[in-house]
């Protein structure tokens, strides 16, 4: 009998454990975790304010957190499986993300790699005999498409000084150059591109303030095949501006001679330059007793510029004066001088 009690014993307490195991367990995994949503760009930064995030189960909403100052979103759920969607309160349309959003009782932290979309107006550039539509895209990651097999143009215009890093992020078949600004826009890249990446010191000067232009540059993206459509743009503040020689004071140039109008006469026939012809082709001889250029020779017919009209080529003196500037650098051995055309008051 006694044997009979102590087998009955031990089943029952082997029964009593086994539940206790099994509720332990189950109270494991119907708990609560604290899931983390953190959003920012491809270089780690985190957007403004405005963005929240909603914790989806089966279609429903069960939870939603906005994202403080350092991108990042919490809250305390019952384990589970989620799937997280982004709200903006400037419009889901003027941004860009993709990838696997989906949170489990296992995976409870995940990041969004969130770009800016290409938006607004966009401003025509003559590339040769060809225009092209330029988006603006500003500092951070740009979502942009592009035409595929083709070179497509954007602008950037900066608002503070720095060393900036230009680059292709996420893997896009597309490569990147700098090439130039939109009054004349390069064919080849005016800065030295490694890994699908390069670098232009922006100084103070280039940022317009009172009635002094912004540098604007002009940043190409060639698509490498059929299928790059679309790439994300990143642009990048390193740190300061490089110092250079060119950080001393400029010279503002002090003009030598009266100007004077001058109107064409009636019977003038104005004809165009090939900006893109061979540089022999043209020779243009000084007329010391009019004090104009002429073609071949100096009796020959007057050289003119435009100076406030756009030519088929290049944007007008005028233009480029506003938004540039016009300066020159004097080298002298070791000694190094910069004048500045444009006087600003």
């Amino acid at each position: 009998m006694n044997n009979i009690k102590i087998r009955s014993l031990i089943i029952l307490t082997a029964i009593i454990l086994t539940a206790v195991t099994v509720f332990a367990s189950c109270g494991a995994e119907s708990g609560e975790a604290v899931y983390k949503v953190t959003v920012a760009d491809s270089f780690g930064n985190a957007y403004p304010s405005g963005i929240v995030v909603k914790f989806m189960q089966n279609g429903e909403q069960i939870a939603m957190q906005a994202c403080d100052e350092n991108g990042v979103a919490e809250n305390t759920l019952t384990k589970g499986d989620y799937q997280i969607e982004l709200n903006f309160t400037d419009g889901a349309e003027s941004y860009y993300y993709e990838g696997d959003l989906a949170l489990s009782a296992e995976k409870t932290e995940l990041t969004v790699d969130l770009s800016r979309k290409a938006s607004g107006e966009t401003q025509t550039l003559y590339v040769g005999a060809d225009e092209f539509e330029a988006y603006n895209i500003a500092s951070g990651c740009t979502y942009v498409e592009l035409e595929a097999e083709k070179r497509n143009y954007f602008l950037f215009t900066p608002t503070e000084a720095g060393m900036f890093e230009f680059s292709i992020e996420g893997g896009a078949n597309a490569s990147i150059g700098y090439y130039g600004a939109p009054h004349f826009v390069q064919q080849q890249s005016a800065a030295e591109v490694v890994d699908n990446k390069f670098t232009v010191s922006i100084k103070q000067g280039m940022i317009g303030s009172g009635n002094g232009g912004t540098s604007i540059f002009v940043i190409g993206v060639d698509s490498l095949d059929a299928d790059t459509k679309n790439c994300v743009i990143g642009i990048n503040r390193l740190g300061d501006p490089e110092k250079t020689v060119e950080d001393e004071p400029w010279i503002v140039y002090e003009k030598t001679a009266e100007l004077t109008e001058y109107s064409l006469p009636e019977d003038a026939e104005i004809k165009e330059f090939d900006l893109e012809a061979a540089s022999d082709e043209y020779k243009l001889v000084f007329n010391e007793t009019d004090g104009f250029y002429h073609l071949d020779n100096e009796n020959g017919p007057l050289v003119l510029v435009r100076l406030t009209e756009d030519s088929d080529y290049i944007a007008c003196f005028q233009k480029i004066i506003e938004k540039q500037g016009s300066y020159k650098y004097f080298y002298n051995g070791d000694d190094t001088s910069y004048e500045n055309f444009v006087k600003r008051e």
